[in-house]
């Protein structure tokens, strides 16, 4: 298990920053058309590129957000569709929050060009694909996308565009400390249980990523945002009333600074720290 998690962390740091052994930046072989993509073009690009290369590709969705759109998924693999003994499982997720762009871009762009650099034979991204099965949700939250896209030139107040369709927040919708909600949201029916809180609390988008998380057993994931310098720390939510102050490590703490080392978490986290930020990042 080890191994693995060591071996994926490779992956993934190749995936998103395109470095080689030499941790310098590697001029693409093929060219990608830098534009904002709405969330239909999202889904006709993405299908395009799965139906351009099917014999590594293809997209199904995880489920359907508040207003009925797809969360959609594309899938990268030698044997797509198939989970394989021992091959790492790999999900990158981008939009949690509507105002969220950047990752959302950056998964639609990872799409294309996984598909054209595998089918020009690069052979770093042809061992990549055959190796590992990775997991693409451009846009979790694309229906606070579109009202973001609505508003955004209409408002000067950026945190207008932070949408999140329902009323629970998909960030700290993971949290067990909403159980305070139950009396609203379910007027009192049922008994207070883990089960309550998904059926009464949880938004459709973050119940859908709970049960594709159960489904396949992912050994390492990433969730992009963008816009703020914050990093989510997965045990951020502390009944202590000092908790801002009281560092609260996961069982996997260790785990997350050896897989990480890029993000210079240690120094980071006593940096921002002393900044009076709020300080993390996620594992999800």
């Amino acid at each position: 298990m080890f191994y693995v998690a060591k071996m994926t962390d490779k992956m993934v740091a190749s995936i998103l920053l395109g470095i080689g052994d030499d941790h310098r930046m590697k001029e693409p072989s093929t060219i990608i058309q830098f534009t904002h993509t709405s969330n239909a073009q999202m889904y006709s690009l993405l299908k395009r590129t799965a139906a351009k290369c099917s014999h590594i590709s293809h997209v199904y969705s995880i489920g359907r957000s508040t207003e009925g759109r797809d969360l959609l998924v594309i899938e990268f693999s030698d044997n797509p569709g198939r989970h394989e003994l021992l091959e790492p499982e790999i999900k990158l997720v981008g939009n949690m929050h509507g105002n969220e762009v950047l990752g959302r871009q950056l998964l639609i762009y990872l799409a294309q060009y996984l598909c054209s650099e595998y089918v020009l034979g690069n052979e770093r991204i042809q061992t990549i694909v055959n190796t590992t099965r990775i997991h693409l949700l451009a846009s979790m939250n694309p229906d606070g996308y579109e009202l973001a896209a609505s508003e955004v030139e209409d408002s000067s107040d950026p945190e207008l565009s932070n949408h999140e369709v329902n009323i629970v927040n998909d960030t700290r919708d993971k949290t067990d400390d909403i159980r305070s909600l139950l009396q609203t949201r379910c007027g009192g029916r049922g008994r207070n249980t883990f089960m309550s809180l998904i059926w009464c609390l949880v938004a459709p988008e973050t119940y859908a990523v709970m049960k594709w998380v159960r489904s396949l057993p992912f050994v390492q994931s990433a969730s992009l945002h963008g816009g703020e310098l914050v990093v989510s720390y997965p045990f951020d939510f502390s009944r202590h009333p000092q908790e801002e102050r009281i560092f609260s490590p996961t069982p996997d703490e260790q785990v997350d600074k050896h897989t990480l080392p890029h993000t210079h978490y240690a120094s980071d986290f006593i940096f921002l720290h002393s900044a009076k930020l709020y300080v993390s990042y996620t594992l999800l």
